[in-house]
């Protein structure tokens, strides 16, 4: 961490809560600007912020991407996009021409209190997360204080890379100083329609052949999570050869080109689903595989 961002951060310092106040109503905002993967690991705390506090409302503040994960949530009221691609790392700053308007429409909301349910893995990355939080006029900020970082939350979880935690046990440890229990245990969800249902049956079932369905989710926007296509065939090749597997492509708009690469390079034992189904969706499809492939966190 530089001189710069360390200034940066004693000047977005706030004074430390021991405990949280207590209340049973008004509204709080949810803060994820991160990826699609991040908010399915953040459905518990969510969970567990609407069952233990009835009477307020939970709203999100999240990207465009994720905003996707979100759809159908029953757990939280409005949810708000900020495109911000990149917001936790060493690149891309926020773009506040294009943020100002989601500031000021939060700061009208009159929120009680914003969580932010990620962790503030880079200098850059907390020091943006800082100024966006202390310009929303929330009077309590709630969030992981990842080595030390978050200098402009009055509730923090203190957070240690050195023994990390999974991401869904670290917001849900967040929800705790909130005195916010999941009463599902920390169980994952989707939420697909019985439309989109309907539609992941009917894929699963328009693969040609009668050996295992096999799903192959070959894409991610993270480049350290990038496994080469070449592996994937090969894997794809020896699966259709030795058992007569089947193969479901999926992925998001930007992998359709890889997808179709794939799934062409097995012919009519592959089907490539995407375009065709919704996140929502490609979950229902999920169930009804024998085996699933991926690097990407969202869809695992």
């Amino acid at each position: 961490m530089t001189l710069f961002q360390r200034g940066l951060l004693r000047l977005l310092r706030v004074p430390r809560l021991g405990r949280a106040p207590e209340w049973r109503e008004g509204p709080i905002l949810a803060v994820l600007v991160a990826g699609m993967g991040d908010f399915v690991l953040a459905v518990p705390a969510l969970r567990a912020l609407k069952a233990s506090l009835p009477g307020a409302r939970v709203d999100l503040l999240t990207s465009a991407r994720a905003a996707r994960a979100a759809a159908g949530c029953p757990y939280l009221g409005e949810v708000i996009t900020l495109e911000a691609k990149g917001f936790q790392g060493d690149h891309l700053p926020l773009n506040w021409r294009k943020a100002l308007p989601v500031v000021r429409r939060v700061r009208r909301a009159g929120y009680r209190l914003a969580l932010n349910l990620i962790g503030l893995y880079t200098p850059n990355g907390a020091v943006r997360m800082g100024l966006l939080l202390r310009s929303l006029g929330v009077p309590l900020l709630a969030g992981r204080d990842t080595r030390g970082a978050g200098t402009y939350f009055h509730l923090a979880l203190e957070e240690d890379l050195e023994a990390p935690r999974n991401e869904r046990d670290s917001n849900l440890a967040l929800a705790r100083l909130l005195g916010a229990e999941d009463p599902r245990g920390g169980r994952l969800e989707a939420w697909p329609t019985a439309e989109e249902e309907a539609r992941a049956a009917e894929l699963a079932g328009s693969a040609s052949g009668d050996g295992p369905l096999v799903g192959i989710n070959p894409g991610s926007d993270r480049p350290e999570k990038v496994w080469a296509e070449e592996n994937f065939r090969a894997v794809m090749e020896t699966l259709w050869r030795e058992r007569g597997a089947r193969f479901l492509l999926t992925g998001g708009p930007s992998e359709a080109a890889l997808t179709r690469r794939l799934a062409e390079s097995i012919g009519e034992g592959a089907l490539d689903t995407v375009g065709r189904l919704s996140f929502q969706g490609t979950a229902a499809l999920l169930r009804r595989l024998d085996l699933f492939l991926t690097t990407d966190t969202a869809a695992l």
